[in-house]
C-alpha cells in the first residue's frame, strides 16, 4: 500500500463515503513534496516537512509493508534491502524507483519523513553516482552549506538545533546528499532530538519511540527557509573539548570524510569518483565543544561568529 493511499483510505472509511478524485485533484498543491533529491508524491501528509522539490529530482515512490526482524542487507545494481533497527527493513527497486518500508507498525507519515527515508536516500544517491554522508548541514552566512560530521551519539543534532534556535538556516539533519554539482541537497525540515537535549534547550515536540529512541522533533522555523540545492561550502569535525575552531590539515580531512560516507560500496561511475576528489579537496575545520548541553548555545554563538568573519 503506499503511504499516499493509506492515509486516503483511512480517510474514507472515517467519512463513510468514497473518495472524489476529481475534488482531489483540484485541491492538490501545484508543487512537489521532497527532500534529498527525490520527489516524494506520497507524502503529501507531512507536506510542511519536505521541501519543494525541483523538476530535476527523480520521482521516488514510497510504499508501506509489515515485516518484523532483521534480514540481511543487500545492495545490487537493481536492488538493496537495508535493515532498519531495532526490527524491521526497506526494500530499494532501481527500475521502478521505489521502495517499500517493512516495520512490525505501520508509521505515520512523519516518521516516514525522518527518519526512514534516509536509507532510502543513501541508496538512491549511490545509484545516481552522488555521495552521502552521516552529517547534518546549515547556510552559512554566504549562503554556502557546511556539513557537520559525526557518528551517532557525536553531537551533531543538538549543535543544529541550537543554530536553528539563533535563525540560521538548516539544509539537512541527520543525512546530507551532495548532489551533480556538488550542491547540499535539503532533507526533511526537522531536527529529532535526544530528551536530555530537548530539555535543555527546552524545544521539541515528543514522538514517543521512533526507530530506535526516543524522539522530540524540532519543526525548522519557515522564517528561515533554505533553498532545497544549496552549494557546499566545507566540512565540520565535531570533537569533545573546550570551545575551539581550528582548520583540519589534508590528510586529516580525506580520513574524516571516508568515516562519515553513509554507503560503504564500490563506485564504479568516474564521474562519481572525480566529484569525491572535489569533495576532499573543499574547507574542513575542527570544532570543539562541551559536554555539558547547558553550553551548546555557547559553541552555536562561536560558531556563528566563525562563520560570519569568513
Amino acid at each position: 500500500m503506499t503511504v499516499e493511499g493509506w492515509v486516503a483510505t483511512a480517510t474514507d472509511l472515517a467519512e463513510g463515503s468514497p473518495a472524489e478524485p476529481s475534488r482531489a485533484a483540484d485541491q492538490a498543491p501545484s508543487t512537489c513534496p521532497g527532500a534529498y533529491g527525490l520527489r516524494l508524491p506520497a507524502l503529501q501528509g507531512c507536506r510542511e516537512l519536505l521541501a519543494d522539490a525541483p523538476q530535476r529530482w527523480t520521482e521516488w515512490r514510497i510504499d508501506v509493508g509489515a515485516g518484523s526482524g532483521a534480514p540481511a542487507e543487500l545492495l545490487e545494481d537493481a536492488r538493496a534491502r537495508i535493515r532498519s533497527a531495532p526490527s524491521g527493513w526497506v526494500d530499494i527497486d532501481r527500475e521502478r524507483r521505489s521502495s517499500t518500508i517493512n516495520l512490525p507498525k505501520t508509521p505515520a507519515p512523519a516518521e516516514i519523513a525522518q527518519p526512514f527515508l534516509g536509507s532510502t536516500a543513501i541508496v538512491a544517491a549511490h545509484w545516481a553516482g552522488l555521495h552521502s554522508f552521516h552529517a547534518g548541514a546549515f547556510v552559512a552566512h554566504d549562503g554556502r552549506a557546511w556539513a557537520i560530521l559525526g557518528s551517532r551519539g557525536a553531537g551533531k543534532s543538538s549543535l543544529l538545533a541550537a543554530l536553528a534556535l539563533t535563525g540560521t538556516p538548516i539544509l539537512a539533519d541527520d543525512v546530507v546528499v551532495v548532489g551533480e554539482d556538488l550542491q547540499g541537497l535539503a532533507g526533511p525540515r526537522c531536527i529529532d532530538l535526544r530528551t536530555e537535549t530537548a530539555a535543555a534547550l527546552g524545544v521539541g515536540e515528543p514522538l514517543g519511540v521512533v526507530g530506535t529512541r526516543e524522539r522530540w522533533r524540532l519543526r525548522l522555523d519557515p522564517v528561515a527557509p533554505v533553498a532545497p540545492e544549496v552549494p557546499m561550502g566545507g566540512w565540520i569535525q565535531l570533537e569533545w573539548g573546550e570551545p575551539e575552531i581550528y582548520g583540519v590539515a589534508p590528510e586529516q580531512r580525506v580520513r574524516t570524510l571516508l568515516a562519515n560516507v553513509a554507503l560503504r560500496a564500490e563506485q564504479r561511475d568516474p564521474a562519481a569518483l572525480s566529484r569525491l576528489m572535489e569533495l576532499f579537496a573543499l574547507p574542513m575545520v575542527c570544532v570543539r565543544r562541551p559536554r555539558k548541553l547547558e553550553r551548546i548555545s555557547e559553541t552555536a554563538e562561536r560558531l556563528g561568529h566563525h562563520f560570519a568573519q569568513l
